[in-house]
């Protein structure tokens, strides 16, 4: 399998590179974990470190509804199981949605808090884009800030523009997209210069 780089890293996905493409965007401390995790021998593709150390797994095959009935689950939750770090699956592109409050808003994946899993809600607190567990512990996992009640200092993100930003820095200048008479989306890029 051909490698992807981005900013002098390799990775096994476009779907991997453009998640660290989206970290550096958001001024994330991210790396590559050097080992596997836990019995289970999971070797996550990301450590997240902010004010609370997250491991990152990338999807790109994996469809949203696919994500309650997924196996892997359980070997991740094992995997940081009496540790405080927690767990952020990343399946296929991001997505605004409704957020368990009914609010629309920018989800980056599926987040485990060490109790329940969640969305990973973003939002821009103090300046800076975070994420917080939609379902439990308000804090912003990047900068620890306390966000039950803050509504952010200013526009949230939005997921689905950053998304294609950072992908097109990993794959390159999109020249050519058009729905084919299948109805598949077909697309052209110009490669990439990142690096």
């Amino acid at each position: 399998m051909e490698k992807v780089k981005f900013e002098n890293h390799e990775f096994d996905s476009i779907h991997e590179a453009t998640c660290a493409a989206l970290f550096t965007k958001y001024g994330w401390k991210w790396e590559q974990p050097q080992h596997a995790l836990g019995v289970s021998g999971w070797w996550p593709d990301f450590l997240l470190r902010g004010n609370v150390s997250v491991y990152v797994e990338c999807k790109g095959g994996l469809k949203w509804e696919e994500v309650p009935s997924f196996p892997e689950l359980t070997k991740y939750e094992d995997a940081v199981s009496g540790t405080p770090a927690e767990v952020l699956l990343i399946p296929s592109a991001p997505r605004r949605l409704k957020n368990p409050r009914d609010f629309d808003t920018s989800i980056l994946g599926f987040h485990f808090d060490g109790n329940i899993w969640s969305y990973a809600e973003l939002g821009r607190w103090s300046g800076k884009v975070g994420f917080c567990h939609s379902g439990n512990s308000w804090n912003d996992r990047i900068s620890g800030q306390n966000v039950k009640s803050s509504s952010g200092d200013g526009q949230a993100p939005d997921i689905e523009s950053d998304w294609r930003a950072a992908e097109s820095i990993v794959r390159g200048k999109r020249i050519t997209f058009f729905r084919g008479f299948n109805g598949a989306d077909k697309e052209m890029w110009e490669p990439s210069s990142n690096n």
